[in-house]
């Protein structure tokens, strides 16, 4: 393809589009649209998009999805596209440097796990309204590093992080997707990092939510949380669901989360952990 024979504005507009797969890693159309216009379907989105790969700026490629109707293209950022934020100033050169290419986004074996977390967020932004603005991180802008040893080492790794603001009050929300079940004590060592990095003011207006993949794995958690680090839900504010719980993009905004404080071991021959009631994210929704 002749990327020279094409001519895109990069306005505004264009450099949001490239953020977004950015952040996400990998992004359809369909989310973009979400992010942007709050609905599935918009033709200048589409239009803008397609010229944008034509330009070079993007790579995309194809998953079929079990029906031949349904085979979604997926876009990535290209080095051009890459050149452009870099030209923009949106994010640091070592942000940049560290995107993936296509070949391991789809080879890794975290392409599934990158593609439900995009749709969980885009659905999430539906959500915006007059009264409250909901803004988001992506996994590549939440991530959080620090020196130690004069090493760069990762801290905070959440898949995005949401803001949700009413009038001039903003609450952050950290949000782990888990598609696949971790070691007891790696879920605890995820918690601990957020209390470890995170200062006493910044947890006042901070929520880690965890979703995840099935009910077993969200009762899983709070039983070893209370079992082995109880003070940790009360150092934190630790919110969690599951994904059958999240059918419907105003799901997000019902009472689908449990905290510490809705949650309580029972013996059924053995200890197990139960909600005793769901709640909103929060009170003001």
């Amino acid at each position: 393809m002749n990327v020279e024979s094409y001519n895109v504005q990069m306005n505004e507009t264009s450099l949001d589009m490239l953020k977004l797969v950015f952040e996400f890693r990998t992004a359809t159309t369909w989310q973009i649209t979400r992010f942007l216009k709050q609905r599935d379907r918009d033709s200048y989105i589409y239009l803008k998009l397609h010229r944008m790969w034509q330009a070079g700026y993007l790579e995309s490629f194809k998953v079929y999805t079990g029906s031949l109707a349904g085979v979604p293209v997926y876009y990535m950022l290209s080095k051009r596209g890459l050149q452009a934020l870099a030209e923009a100033a949106h994010f640091d050169l070592l942000r940049l440097k560290n995107y993936p290419s296509i070949k391991n986004i789809i080879s890794s074996g975290s392409f599934k796990h990158e593609a439900q977390v995009a749709e969980l967020a885009s659905l999430e932004a539906f959500n915006r309204s007059q009264n409250l603005n909901i803004a988001f991180r992506g996994e590549t802008n939440s991530l959080n590093r620090e020196y130690r040893s004069d090493k760069n080492i990762e801290v905070l790794t959440p898949d995005y992080t949401v803001f949700y603001t009413v009038g001039g009050y903003t609450e952050r929300v950290y949000t782990e997707f888990e598609r696949t079940k971790k070691s007891h004590s790696a879920m605890i060592r995820k918690i601990e990092r957020y209390i470890n990095f995170l200062g006493p003011d910044e947890r006042k207006n901070t929520t880690i939510r965890i979703i995840f993949q099935t009910p077993g794995m969200e009762t899983s958690f709070w039983l070893n949380l209370f079992l082995s680090k109880p003070h940790f839900a009360h150092q934190l504010r630790i919110m969690t669901t599951h994904l059958s719980l999240l059918k419907s993009k105003e799901s997000f905004m019902e009472p689908v989360y449990v905290a510490e404080d809705t949650m309580t071991l029972e013996r059924q021959g053995r200890v197990v952990a139960k909600a005793l009631s769901r709640i909103k994210l929060f009170s003001f929704l």
